[in-house]
């Protein structure tokens, strides 16, 4: 999965290298073949495998798309639990709990809600709407599409765009880069990436179980290409990609952020082209918080700042909170902090925590990414350039995407999207001064676009006192010493956000899902709803027999 749109495409470019490495063929043949076999393998095989009887979900996290119990009978009230944090996490949590008839209070720090969900509308022209925060959707993120529906939201899905401007765009050294150059170089860095995971022996790395990675997370991911061989524009290019990414430069990040890259178990669509069919919520994404406030109405305080949790007696929670005009203290018998650790490590825990979870709390790495919103009277990107806006570059700017695809009008938004130092940097002088230096460089890429330029917008996550970064991000050695701990449970007191969750840290579909999986745990507690079972064995027959179509076929066609 990816969370911004070039980096689909370097997860297929690693995908294909894989592939003409197992079948030992040339680069250019992989990719004619993967142009031709593409259309075919992403409409028939659905019509005619057993994948689409089996209503195959791609993406599919451990906890991903499980849904809460059906609701409890009209006015029944439990034990009251508190939910700190109104971003997606705590919203969906609440809301999970309300539905089953749970008496659930949630407290938000600032006055609005949504967290990382936060839409922009009304500054650009033509009603254009963009992103503040989190932006694209998977096809894989069940739980943001299964609240999309149940709130009435529609999505764009960007597969209906343009098929004449897909093109991603690669901008090293003063040069584009075609897609046949990517995929040659990642042939012998996919090779040292296969040989990295010989060693391991399970599917996840966590604190509990480092699965024999202990050494390669010790290293930092800059030293780790180096040692692969990666180097001049390939090497930057990466650099940029996971810079961007994660939000931590290189040097700061685990090589394991790198190398959960492959996929021991592909699936035909990654083989074959792109698996993550991007979508956004019609209107902005942030209509899915908003809608899901509304359903709980009074239940939500905000202007509320949590600063202190402490046991009580009797085995609950005394939580205080900072207000307007004084503080505010509160029992539970269950809560659910939301908050990401970069505020929850400002909070004073008087509480029995294991040192597993205090060092996950004080150290967890975080992203200084940051966004850069710029108008334009026309999308000469599409125009001129045939492209859809998506450019990896070594240039400053360093990735950007158009924010408003399947959008009507001439005008047209582009993201600059950065990370690292320069996410950090990019917070100094005023937006107009940053949008000025990023039409500069785009030039290079698409000449005439700096005369188009109307307005700009800068949202920078690092310095935003509510967040302090921008997502989690694993630094050198936290795989194994931190990684699983974020999530767990620790007596009544739950944790759920994007950081505490295995398969979608960093996405909004992280915080959906974990708040979803803490409102199950505690309706499990409640006997309002049955522990989960094991997935029967045959149940992941479809999905295994599409991955072994997927590597199987594809080197038979080759051969």
């Amino acid at each position: 999965m990816a969370r911004t749109p070039l980096f689909r495409y370097l997860r297929r470019a690693l995908d294909l290298a894989r592939v003409a490495n197992a079948a030992g063929r040339p680069t250019a043949e992989i990719l004619d073949f993967e142009r031709s076999a593409a259309r075919w393998n992403r409409r028939d095989l659905l019509a005619t495998s057993a994948v689409a009887s089996a209503g195959l979900a791609l993406g599919c996290g451990r906890f991903g798309g499980k849904q809460a119990a059906a609701p409890a009978p009209a006015g029944r009230e439990t034990d009251d639990v508190v939910v700190v944090g109104a971003g997606i996490a705590g919203l969906t949590c609440a809301y999970r709990l309300m539905q089953a008839g749970v008496g659930v209070r949630l407290y938000e720090g600032q006055k609005r809600i949504g967290g990382r969900m936060w839409s922009l509308r009304g500054h650009f022209p033509e009603d254009l709407v963009c992103e503040l925060g989190g932006e694209l959707v998977d096809t894989g993120h069940e739980t943001i599409h299964a609240l999309c529906a149940e709130m009435g939201i529609e999505l764009d899905d960007f597969e209906q765009d343009d098929p004449r401007v897909s093109r991603d765009l690669w901008y090293f050294g003063g040069r584009r880069v075609s897609d046949a150059e990517v995929v040659a170089a990642f042939r012998p860095i996919a090779a040292k990436m296969d040989e990295a995971w010989e060693g391991i022996t399970g599917d996840y790395i966590t604190y509990a179980d480092p699965a024999g990675g202990a050494a390669i997370d010790r290293m930092t991911m800059a030293e780790w290409l180096r040692e692969a061989g990666a180097e001049g524009w390939f090497y930057d290019l990466l650099d940029v990609g996971y810079t961007t990414e994660y939000g931590l430069d290189i040097a700061e990040q685990s090589p394991w952020n790198l190398l959960m890259l492959i996929d021991t178990n592909p699936d035909p669509f990654r083989i074959f082209g792109d698996s993550d069919e991007r979508f956004h919520l019609r209107g902005g994404n942030d209509l899915l918080p908003t809608r899901l406030a509304e359903k709980l109405g009074e239940r939500i305080s905000t202007e509320r700042r949590l600063v202190r949790v402490a046991g009580t007696p009797s085995g609950g929670y005394r939580l205080t909170f900072d207000k307007a005009g004084g503080s505010e203290e509160i029992t539970a018998a269950r809560v659910v902090l939301t908050l990401p650790f970069t505020l929850l490590r400002e909070v004073e825990l008087d509480l029995d925590l294991p040192a597993v979870k205090r060092k996950a709390i004080d150290e967890l790495g975080y992203g200084t990414n940051a966004k850069l919103m710029v108008g334009f009277s026309e999308r000469l990107w599409r125009t001129q350039g045939g492209s859809n806006g998506s450019v990896l570059s070594d240039l400053p700017f360093q990735l950007t995407w158009e924010s408003t695809r399947l959008q009507p009008g001439k005008a047209g938004i582009l993201v600059g999207y950065t990370g690292g130092r320069r996410g950090v940097e990019i917070g100094s002088g005023t937006p107009e001064q940053q949008s000025e230096l990023l039409c500069r460089d785009l030039e290079r890429v698409f000449p005439g676009i700096a005369a188009l330029r109307i307005g700009e917008a800068l949202f920078h996550w690092p310095t935003y006192p509510w967040m302090k970064g921008s997502y989690a991000c694993y630094r050198p050695g936290q795989w194994t010493t931190i990684c699983g701990a974020e999530g767990e449970r620790v007596g009544n007191l739950h944790f759920a956000g994007e950081h505490t969750s295995l398969d979608f840290q960093g996405y909004m579909e992280g915080g959906a899902e974990s708040g979803a999986r803490a409102a199950r745990e505690i309706l499990v507690d409640l006997g309002l709803a049955a522990p989960e079972a094991d997935e029967p064995a045959d149940a992941a027959e479809p999905e295994a027999a599409a991955a072994t179509f997927g590597r199987r076929d594809l080197l038979a066609a080759l051969g």
